[in-house]
């Protein structure tokens, strides 16, 4: 609990932020309301999904390619899988789904006051959530299943072991990710505001900053670097404490990552960040929930161009024109600061985490004389982000829908007919990777000589890199390929005629003393935007067995559980590939 003047200057530091709404209807036991501030979340509810001392490998809202992280990572003790996971509260196992990437083997629970708890990247469930999961997975014949038990079949008591933690799916190490939502609207809330017993006295570390020059539809026109400094009472401020900046109107980045007490190897994320400008809101977002559909903007909340090219996680402290994530106030100028040359703008910044331990940055601000020009745009078309937009050329064509750009694009296109990838097509150029899309644009290219009618379906397009080319799938409209894909950069038409390939592991004609078969499989694509991923179907004497697939190590794993019986035996695995190349390995063992 937070007592005397420290509680009093909390509450007003959180009154600023939280003028938009929190989560849900505010009942007592129930999910917390418009109204409420992160000191009204139910305290007492959950109980910590694991029972031994907590290292956070991430926080709820950190940023994440693509997304916000919507829970908490809890690593592993050991830093090896099986450690023990428990219910957090009441309820019964809603749901059941089993992925090869994503959140792997993940339980989902639903609790009586309004609440959902999630469970992912796990090893094993419960004995009788195996089985029924194994029954529906052979009944189904496929490994990926997504369950949903009847009401109360699997009911959960708080503190039940429900299973062990892995790491399935799209993990990178041990761990278990946990969220809690609110059963209705399945937003994600924060853990953090429930209480558990994560100790963090630490404030936020600020890192760096940037200005932005804006236009006045508050899309950048240019960045700088802004460097600060740490001072001795642990505020931040810049050198000499006022800036000129020759620009009318500018917003500013934060880089910053929290460490709760007690841990100095990770670099988690914050939860808040409030700008003020002489005294008043200019920007506020926070992270107390998340809705899924909005998730993606985090594109557009961060500088994606300076993720994608230096690997540099700042915040925005202004909100992009085609920025529509719920969790920033409505506030009159949404971070983008006039300047003037004789009145200096006082600039307070602060960053906190849920634990309300707070770090501030603070200084003055001017309009620099001369203000620089704004950069002219090399470009070939000029694409605004509030319309749907089409572009039309010889070989090319893109349809980026409304909703696909954050900001107007000044978008730029060449072709190259002599690259080593440019066999089929042109190679296109299609503006830079570094500029992101919330929507999938639909691209389309057409050969420059004939491809085979036999070829056609062999047919893709292709991101060219620097590495591996990846398949974006494609569909023939007439003479052109076309396909969503969700990135720009450089795309050509290539063939893909090669079929997957397959390698054993853990596989020989005596397989008596094995518990495992193993393979590792593998393309010679990746895959991306339309484009399947790959198909297996895995038999012994002709009848379907369980083969799991972790895709993050291309390994396929038969685990034997008497369903196998004594004697010889004919293993037969198909693999396919987007296009429909197959591989296929058939031999014979002993059980």
């Amino acid at each position: 609990m937070i007592t005397g003047m420290r509680n009093t200057i909390l509450r007003a530091f959180w009154g600023m932020i939280w003028l938009l709404p929190a989560v849900m209807a505010g009942v007592p036991g129930a999910p917390p309301g418009p109204d409420t501030s992160p000191e009204d979340y139910p305290k007492d509810y959950f109980d910590m999904p694991v029972k031994t001392a907590i290292r956070l490998s991430g926080t709820f809202g950190e940023l994440r390619p693509n997304h916000f992280h919507s829970g908490i990572d809890i690593s592993s003790a050991s830093g090896s899988i099986g450690q023990p996971i428990y219910a957090a509260a009441e309820g019964y196992i809603d749901r059941i789904r089993v992925q090869e990437s994503g959140y792997g083997n993940a339980l989902y629970i639903k609790h009586p006051k309004g609440y959902t708890t999630v469970y992912a990247h796990l090893d094993k469930f419960s004995a009788a959530v195996q089985q029924y999961v194994k029954e529906a997975q052979y009944k189904r014949e496929r490994f990926e299943v997504d369950l949903s038990p009847p009401d109360g079949m699997f009911k959960v008591k708080k503190g039940e072991q429900i299973g062990r933690m892995g790491n399935t799916g799209s993990s990178e190490g041990a761990h278990l990710h946990f969220e809690i939502r609110h059963t209705a609207s399945q937003k994600a809330l924060n853990p953090l505001l429930f209480g558990l017993p994560i100790p963090d006295n630490v404030p936020p570390e600020l890192r760096d900053m940037k200005v932005y020059f804006l236009n006045e539809r508050r899309e950048v026109v240019n960045s700088k670097a802004f460097p600060i400094e740490r001072r001795a009472d642990g505020s931040y401020g810049v050198k000499g404490d006022t800036v000129r900046l020759p620009a009318w109107r500018v917003g500013f980045g934060l880089k910053a990552i929290d460490r709760p007490t007690g841990n100095t190897k990770n670099k988690n994320g914050i939860y808040a960040l409030t700008l003020q400008a002489d005294g008043q809101a200019a920007f506020q977002w926070h992270m107390s929930e998340l809705d899924f559909d909005e998730t993606r903007y985090l594109n557009a909340h961060t500088d994606y161009s300076a993720r994608e090219r230096y690997g540099a996680w700042f915040h925005r402290c202004f909100v992009l024109p085609g920025d529509r994530l719920s969790n920033y106030a409505r506030t009159e100028s949404l971070g983008a600061i006039p300047l003037y040359k004789e009145r200096p703008v006082k600039i307070v910044l602060k960053a906190a985490d849920a634990h309300n331990n707070v770090s501030t940055v603070s200084f003055w601000a001017l309009r620099g004389d001369p203000v620089e020009p704004l950069p002219q745009p090399d470009c070939q078309f000029e694409l605004p982000f509030d319309v749907d937009n089409r572009v039309d050329l010889e070989g090319f064509s893109m349809t980026v829908p409304k909703g696909a750009l954050y900001e107007t694009l000044y978008f730029q296109y060449s072709s190259e007919t002599n690259h080593r990838f440019s066999e089929l097509s042109a190679l296109h150029r299609v503006h830079d990777e570094t500029a992101p899309l919330h929507r999938s644009i639909l691209l389309g290219l057409s050969p420059k000589t004939n491809i085979p009618e036999a070829l056609r379906s062999k047919a893709v397009i292709a991101r060219a890199g620097n590495g591996r080319p990846v398949n974006c799938g494609g569909i023939w409209s007439g003479e052109q390929l076309q396909t969503r894909v969700r990135g720009f950069g450089d795309y050509c038409i290539m063939l893909d005629t090669v079929p997957p390939t397959i390698t054993p592991i853990s596989f020989g004609a005596d397989m008596r003393r094995k518990n495992t078969i193993a393979f590792r499989v593998q393309d010679n694509f990746r895959t991306d935007g339309s484009a399947d991923n790959l198909e297996y179907r895995a038999t012994v004497d002709g009848k379907w067995v369980l083969f799991e697939f972790d895709r993050k190590r291309a390994r396929l794993s038969h685990t034997f559980d008497g369903r196998i019986p004594p004697g010889t035996h004919t293993l037969k695995l198909a693999v396919k590939d987007d296009r429909g190349n197959e591989a296929v390995f058939e031999r014979k063992f002993t059980r």
